[in-house]
C-alpha cells in the first residue's frame, strides 16, 4: 500500500528561530531536500485573505512566511509571492500587514496577479479548464503557505482550499454561484487543485508547510471567527494528506471535512485515511482544547434544488445578518456578494440591506467584513430541525 508522509511537529511561538528548526525538521521528516530550492524560482502562497493583524489568526503569520523564504533563499531559491486575496489588491493586504516589513527585508518579489492562463485537465470532473494567475506558470515549485481555520461552508480551510487564491480576484467569489453547495464547491476545489498538479505542461514540485500555531475557530475564516492555539507546524507534497493530518489534530470531525474525504475518493496522491503516515509528535501528546466548529452547514447541500431552493433556505438554512452596533458601512460585503443580494443602507439605515431570496448561503460577506459585524441568523423554522 504506498503512503504519503505528513509531518506534525509541536510549535508553540512564531520566533524565527522555532520556525526554522521546525520547519528543516519537517522536510525532513518527509523527505523533501531542501537542495531542490536551489537555482529555482519558488512561488510562496500564503493566505491572504483580507488585510488583518496577526493576532486574529485570519491570514498566514507573517514570519511563518519569513521563515520559509529564509530557507529557499538560504538553498539558493528564489522566492516570489503569490497570493490574489478576495476582494483587495495583493499590493493593498500587503501594505496594511506586516508583510510589506517582511518581503521588503528579505528581498522577496511579489508577483502581479493581474493576468491569468488555463489549465487543463481532463481527469477533473466537472471544471477542466480553469483560469488561474499566470505568475504560477513562471515559479518551478510551488510551496503552498495555508493558516489552518475553520470554515462556514467546507467546514475547515487548509492546504487544498488555500490554493482558490491562485484565482485572481473576484472571478473567485463567481464560483460560489456556479457551486454554491458545499459539496459542489468542494468538489470544484479538488478540480482545481487537480489542475494544478497535471495542468501545467511541465508538472510543479509542491511543498504544502501549514501555519497551525495560532489557527481558526468559530465562525471562521475571516474577522469573525476566533483565534485558537493548536501549537502545531504541519508538512508533506500531498495537500489532501495535509488537511487530514490537520483536521484529526484539531478535535474536529474530519467525516465533516468534505474536501479532504472527496479528496481520497479522487486518488491524486492518496486514496483513504490509512495511506497517511503521521511522522513526527503524537497526536495525544498535543494538549489544545478541540476546536469549535462553524456551525449550521449540515444543510447547505441543499442550496441547490430547486423545488426547495429560495423557500428552504429562507426557513431552514443559517443566513447572514449584519448588526448595525459594528457595521460602518464599507460595502466590503456588497463588493464581494456573488449574487448581487446585498446593496446600501435605505435613508438613514445603519446596515446593507440583504435580499434572502438571491442570498446564497456561500458567507462570503462574513469572510470579508473588517469589523466581524456580519453573524449567522437561523432560518424560521430551523428550530424544527434542532440544529
Amino acid at each position: 500500500m504506498a503512503g504519503c508522509p505528513v509531518s506534525v511537529l509541536k510549535c508553540q511561538d512564531y520566533s524565527p528561530e522555532n520556525l526554522r528548526k521546525t520547519i528543516m525538521q519537517s522536510l525532513e521528516n518527509i523527505g523533501f531536500d531542501p537542495q531542490t530550492f536551489h537555482g529555482a524560482r519558488v512561488a510562496l502562497k500564503p493566505n491572504l485573505l483580507v488585510p488583518a493583524p496577526p493576532e486574529k489568526a485570519v491570514i498566514t503569520h507573517h514570519e511563518f512566511f519569513r521563515a520559509a523564504a529564509r530557507i529557499v533563499k538560504e538553498y539558493g531559491g528564489d522566492p516570489v509571492l503569490i497570493e490574489s486575496p478576495s476582494i483587495h489588491s495583493t499590493d493593498r493586504v500587503i501594505k496594511k500587514t506586516a508583510y510589506a516589513q517582511v518581503v521588503a527585508e528579505e528581498g522577496v518579489e511579489v508577483a502581479s496577479v493581474d493576468k491569468t492562463r488555463t489549465l487543463n485537465y481532463a481527469g477533473s470532473r466537472r471544471y477542466k479548464h480553469v483560469d488561474v494567475a499566470e505568475a504560477f506558470f513562471d515559479a518551478d515549485i510551488i510551496i503552498n503557505l495555508p493558516k489552518f481555520k475553520t470554515h462556514g461552508l467546507t467546514y475547515v480551510t487548509g492546504a487544498v482550499k488555500n490554493m482558490f487564491g491562485a484565482i485572481p480576484g473576484l472571478q473567485k467569489s463567481k464560483m460560489h454561484v456556479k457551486a454554491p453547495a458545499a459539496d459542489e464547491f468542494s468538489e470544484f476545489l479538488l478540480d482545481l487543485y487537480g489542475c494544478l498538479l497535471y495542468g501545467f505542461d511541465k508538472p510543479k514540485t509542491f511543498l504544502h508547510l501549514m501555519d497551525g500555531i495560532i489557527v481558526m475557530e468559530g465562525e471562521g475564516p475571516g474577522a469573525s471567527g476566533s483565534p485558537a492555539r493548536m501549537d502545531a507546524v504541519l508538512a508533506s507534497t500531498d495537500a489532501v494528506a495535509l488537511d487530514y493530518a490537520a483536521t484529526t489534530l484539531s478535535g474536529l470531525d474530519v467525516e465533516k471535512a468534505l474536501i479532504t474525504m472527496r479528496g481520497f475518493e479522487r486518488g491524486f496522491n492518496v486514496t483513504s485515511p490509512e495511506e497517511v503516515q503521521w511522522i513526527g509528535d503524537p497526536k495525544d501528546s498535543f494538549t489544545h482544547k478541540p476546536l469549535r466548529p462553524s456551525r449550521g452547514t449540515i444543510l447547505s447541500n441543499m442550496v441547490r434544488w430547486p423545488i426547495t431552493s429560495k423557500r428552504f433556505r429562507n426557513l431552514f438554512i443559517d443566513r447572514p445578518v449584519p448588526g448595525q452596533e459594528k457595521c460602518t458601512l464599507c460595502y466590503q460585503c456588497m463588493k464581494i456578494c456573488p449574487a448581487g443580494a446585498i446593496s446600501k443602507a435605505g435613508s438613514g439605515g445603519k446596515k446593507p440591506t440583504y435580499d434572502y431570496n438571491k442570498c446564497i448561503r456561500c458567507y462570503c460577506c462574513m469572510e470579508v467584513c473588517p469589523e466581524a459585524a456580519i453573524e449567522k441568523g437561523r432560518g424560521r423554522l430551523q428550530w424544527l430541525l434542532r440544529m
